[in-house]
C-alpha cells in the first residue's frame, strides 16, 4: 500500500456484489505513464484513460479470474478423481459410475409433476405429458451434477490444496465516505449499492 494511503480507511476492500477481494493496483501503477497514442504533439497515457475504463476493466478482470478459477478447479477435480481411481484399482469411468451414477437417486414422477406445477409459466401452453420425458431427463442430469459436485468436495476435503490464484484487485478510495468502526481497522468492507 502507498504510504499516503496508510492513513486512509481502506486497506483491503471486498466487492460484495461479486465476492471479489479489492485492494490497490488494478491497472498497475508502473503502467499508468505508458503512452498509448499521440496526436500531433499530444500524448495520451494510460493514466488519462484509467478512470474512464476502470469499471469495465474490473468486470473483465473478474471474468478472467472466474474463468481461470473454473479451469483450475476442473483440473484439480480431475486429478483427485484420477488418484482415487488408481487407489481403488479402477478406471475414472468406473469411479464415476460408483460414486456419481449409482449414488444419484432417480427422479420420480412426483418430482417431475411438482417441478412442472411450480414452473408452469416456463412451459407456456405445453401440458405435463408433452414435456414429462425431457423434464425428467433434465432433472436427472441436475441431480447427477449435484452428486458430482458433492463427490468432488469429498475428495478435496481429504486433499492438500494450495490455491495460489488471487482475485483481481483495485484501489477503492473511501475518503469522505460514511464509515463505521475504527479508522485503523486491518480490513474494510465496502458496499456498492449501485456500482456501474
Amino acid at each position: 500500500m502507498k504510504p499516503h494511503r496508510q492513513k486512509s480507511l481502506s486497506l483491503v476492500c471486498v466487492f460484495l456484489l461479486t465476492g471479489v477481494v479489492l485492494a490497490p493496483g488494478a491497472l498497475g501503477a508502473d503502467a499508468t505513464s505508458a503512452v498509448l497514442a499521440t496526436v500531433g504533439e499530444r500524448s495520451i497515457t494510460e493514466a488519462e484513460i484509467e478512470n474512464q475504463i476502470k469499471g469495465q476493466m474490473l468486470r473483465l478482470n473478474n471474468q478472467i479470474y472466474s474463468l481461470k478459477k473454473q479451469a483450475v478447479d476442473s483440473i484439480i477435480n480431475a486429478h483427485l478423481q484420477e488418484q482415487e481411481a488408481k487407489k481403488r484399482g479402477i478406471t475414472r469411468q468406473q469411479l464415476r459410475q460408483q460414486e456419481v451414477t449409482d449414488k444419484t437417486e432417480l427422479v420420480s414422477d412426483a418430482e417431475v409433476e411438482d417441478y412442472y406445477n411450480k414452473n408452469k409459466a416456463r412451459f407456456g401452453e405445453k401440458k405435463l405429458e408433452e414435456v414429462q420425458v425431457q423434464l425428467k431427463q433434465s432433472l436427472q442430469t441436475r441431480k447427477q451434477q449435484q452428486r458430482q459436485q458433492a463427490f468432488a468436495a469429498e475428495l478435496r476435503k481429504a486433499a492438500t490444496i494450495d490455491f495460489k490464484l488471487t482475485p483481481p484487485i483495485v484501489d477503492v478510495p473511501t475518503t469522505g465516505a460514511p464509515t463505521k468502526g475504527p479508522q485503523n481497522a486491518p480490513i474494510t468492507l465496502v458496499e456498492f449499492s449501485d456500482y456501474q
